[in-house]
């Protein structure tokens, strides 16, 4: 554990309860974008602090049940990477320096293997939550954001969506890049604080949700969605 100078997170509360309570939530217009959520990030030994993989995969799980029940879209993004591209991943200045140094980017232990053995990069989906027919899937994320190298934007300008909701790991890596892309792309952008989770340090699990909240976008918990999905008005006309 690093010692030193200590850094303390401004007081923000009344700003972000303001910007919160604000935003609208349409749920013809907003679709729930779950990030990683596969049985090779989510693994038993994954390494997040004690107890928070099981906090994430139920209360993701609740949430894609209200989604399904509103009626918002819901789209899960996963990444497939061959042998090949794990590689070149593992060779970047960063992974090499915690190689040199017999360390984990995780202080938690060590990070599995994502990496698909199949030729075109294209795999059966092994997904730790529950996939519903209406559900949409992209598989072929790349890099951290959602984004990159997919067709979400695509896909949720043909289903008329402006607003994201986003779940999943990590929260300072994934999560934090795709919201940048969906910011600058002028989508609203919403996570859900307790239903994303990183294995990179409490200390960036709570810089990032500080990040999305107060800069990306919005950060609330979901019970604070459920109440403004439950309350949100019937649409009046079919999404453009």
């Amino acid at each position: 554990m690093l010692t030193g100078p200590t850094i303390d997170v401004y007081d923000r509360a009344e700003f972000l309860q303001v910007i919160n309570d604000a935003v609208p939530i349409i749920p013809a217009r907003s679709a729930v974008v779950t990030v990683e959520m596969t049985r090779r990030r989510l693994t038993p030994t994954a390494p997040f602090p004690p107890g928070v993989r099981d906090e994430l995969l139920a209360n993701t799980e609740k949430l894609l049940t209200l989604a399904r029940e509103t009626g918002t879209a819901v789209i899960h993004v996963l990444s497939a990477l061959r042998p090949v591209e794990a590689q070149a991943s593992a060779n970047t200045r960063v992974n090499r320096a915690w190689a040199a140094i017999g360390e984990s980017p995780s202080p938690y232990g060590p990070v599995p293997d994502e990496s698909v053995d199949v030729q075109d990069g294209t795999f059966e989906p092994d997904f730790a939550v529950s996939v519903a027919d209406s559900d949409y899937i992209i598989k072929t994320k790349k890099s951290l954001s959602a984004f990159y190298q997919t067709d979400l934007e695509w896909l949720t300008k043909a289903l008329g969506v402006d607003t994201l909701i986003l779940a999943g790991a990590n929260t300072n890596a994934d999560i934090q890049s795709t919201a940048y892309d969906a910011s600058c792309k002028a989508y609203k952008v919403i996570t859900v604080s307790d239903c994303v989770a990183t294995w990179f340090g409490e200390d960036l699990q709570e810089l990032g949700l500080q990040q999305l909240g107060r800069c990306q976008g919005w950060a609330f918990p979901l019970a604070q969605l459920a109440t403004k999905l439950a309350s949100a008005p019937a649409p009046t006309e079919v999404p453009a």
